[in-house]
């Protein structure tokens, strides 16, 4: 996710981070899935390239070049679902290998013993697993599988094996009210770490947000109970996507870090999938360069990123915010209504409450993005 807690106006070819996309191969079918690659036909991130992956041991070269031209000091490692890259295990020590701090989001389903003590043999700093629900029929019902059991013993097995956990917890109209028992869960688990990850349409999930998005006033309530549940168990609270402060008072919420997108900034969360094509961020379609045919400064330099961030959403230009939020996930709208000047689908709704039901897919040209 596209987040920033940062300076910005970057300077030289030099980055924090890099997010590696090994597979877009998922065992789990969650409606909310952000993953460019399943916009359906018709959709504004359809013409997203798919292609053949590398071969893995082209892909470990890319991944050295990556890091050696980019400087990145912190690798993140996700999917779909990269455990189930045939060679998961042989990519994540070379990522090891790379960088001081790597993070693995996965959904846990593949997490044994084993793996768990690899991880923390080669110094994975962090993995990241998804909880949803502390009901597991409703945690299942939304990763679209059979797993709430499998995550919990991947969180067990990886504290056991000295593996920092965090949890994501994305934040829809369906699991409103789940979240103080995800966060007992954590707390049960040693999990010292909660990514809050309010839901963000892009690919599919564009078709889920009628029945899917939470409302401003859901969200406040998941921060009142992070706040305090937080502090009290110490659990380390961030918010993965940005959370417009027009519609909630982040500023009431201490123990939360509240963090804006990324690209444009200093810290960018540049993506790098496996035909080595090269995005401003996971929810961005747009391709920036193929590091494969191109080296880094080169794809750096592409002036999409801080046109990116000069673009603000109309209905956002004046407000108090904007240099800050910039008017929330801006693809995040393109993927819903088709232009990165429309709102954030989240402030869109707060706006026209009542028009919930008009949200299924992209808008329709008749509903006006800027009432």
């Amino acid at each position: 996710m596209s987040v920033f807690h940062g300076t910005t106006d970057p300077t030289s070819n030099t980055i924090p981070r890099l997010d590696f996309e090994l597979t877009g191969g998922c065992d789990h079918r969650c409606a909310h899935c952000y993953n460019v690659w399943t916009a359906s036909k018709g959709d504004a991130q359809a013409d997203f390239p798919t292609g053949r992956p590398l071969p893995t041991a082209a892909f470990l070269a890319l991944m050295s070049k990556a890091v050696t031209q980019s400087g990145a000091r912190h690798l993140t490692l996700t999917g779909g679902e990269p455990m189930l890259h045939r060679d998961a295990l042989p990519i994540i020590s070379h990522a090891c290998s790379l960088a001081p701090s790597v993070t693995l989001i996965t959904n846990g389903s593949h997490i044994t013993e084993a793996v768990a003590s690899r991880f923390a043999e080669w110094g994975v700093a962090q993995v990241q697993l998804t909880l949803l629900a502390g009901e597991r029929v409703l945690h299942d019902k939304l990763k679209g599988a059979v797993c709430f059991d499998d995550t919990v013993r991947a969180a067990a097995r990886l504290s056991a094996a000295g593996v920092p956990v965090q949890v994501c917890y994305v934040a829809m109209r369906e699991n409103a009210g789940q979240l103080r028992q995800v966060m007992e869960l954590c707390a049960a688990l040693s999990v010292r770490g909660l990514s809050y990850n309010r839901m963000a349409p892009t690919g599919r999930a564009i078709h889920h947000i009628a029945r899917l998005l939470p409302s401003a006033d859901e969200i406040e309530a998941d921060l009142d109970v992070l706040d305090v549940l937080g502090r009290r168990w110490g659990i380390s609270v961030g918010t993965a996507m940005p959370i417009p402060p027009c519609l909630v008072r982040t500023e009431r919420y201490t123990w939360v870090r509240f963090g804006y997108c990324s690209t444009g900034s200093s810290s960018p969360n540049i993506v790098i999938d496996g035909k080595g094509d090269v995005r401003s961020c996971n929810l961005s379609s747009g391709i920036l360069g193929n590091l494969v045919r191109q080296d880094w400064p080169e794809i750096h330099a592409n002036p999409y990123p801080r046109t990116f961030k000069q673009t603000i959403p109309e209905i956002c230009r004046g407000c108090a915010h904007e240099r800050t939020c910039q008017g929330g996930c801006k693809e995040s709208a393109f993927a819903t209504f088709g232009s990165h000047t429309a709102p954030d689908p989240l402030v869109w709704l707060a706006r026209n409450p009542d028009a919930r039901g008009t949200l299924p897919a992209l808008v329709p040209q008749h509903v006006s993005t800027a009432t």
